[in-house]
């Protein structure tokens, strides 16, 4: 497959998923995970690693230093590649890759992140200049930012009430609370 066919294969699952929520991310939402994942069987956890990883793979980490690589005159086009392997293979492949029989399914849900990350790592030889990288790239970090946006869109935030905030009127109210006991 060539470069340009990945790039293809990955503008047309964006455009699938941009406005409609696919189905892996309704799933993670609803907290199905045929793979099993969860701690102490809650999926809280799951969601929470879904977004600050599509986060790191996407706007936050991954796409400024490889677009800042891309753009420097001293940093070869080796470089860059290199740069976006080792910040999107590894947890890529955490979030979507299977492992039988201990992983039946892919661990959070998102098959296609993996598979298109291993598409692309499959033609990066084929690439030959920065701005074919960038192009490919340009795809890459759009799928990733558009599946961070449903995971941040579908994430239980009402769950923070239960967490508020403890001011210091509220500790020292507390300590005389205690003095109660002595």
């Amino acid at each position: 497959m060539s470069w340009v066919k990945v790039k293809d294969m990955i503008e047309d699952e964006i455009d699938r998923i941009f406005w409609d929520e696919p189905e892996e991310i309704t799933m993670c939402k609803k907290g199905i995970f045929p793979s099993g994942a969860s701690v102490g069987g809650q999926v809280l956890g799951n969601l929470v690693f879904l977004i600050a990883d599509t986060q790191a793979m996407g706007w936050k980490c991954a796409k400024p230093a490889v677009s800042s690589a891309i753009k420097d005159p001293d940093m070869s086009l080796e470089v860059c590649k290199k740069i976006w392997m080792y910040s999107t293979l590894h947890i890529s492949k955490m979030l979507g890759d299977k492992d039988p029989p201990n992983c039946p399914a892919p661990w959070l849900n998102v098959p296609n992140l993996y598979k298109f990350s291993q598409a692309i790592d499959g033609v990066l030889p084929e690439v030959k200049t920065k701005d074919e990288l960038e192009d490919l790239l340009w795809s890459w970090f759009n799928y990733v930012d558009c599946l961070n946006r449903w995971f941040f869109l579908v994430f239980p935030w009402h769950l923070g009430k239960e967490f508020q905030i403890v001011k210091p009127e509220d500790i020292s109210e507390l300590d005389r609370l205690s003095k109660h006991w002595e």
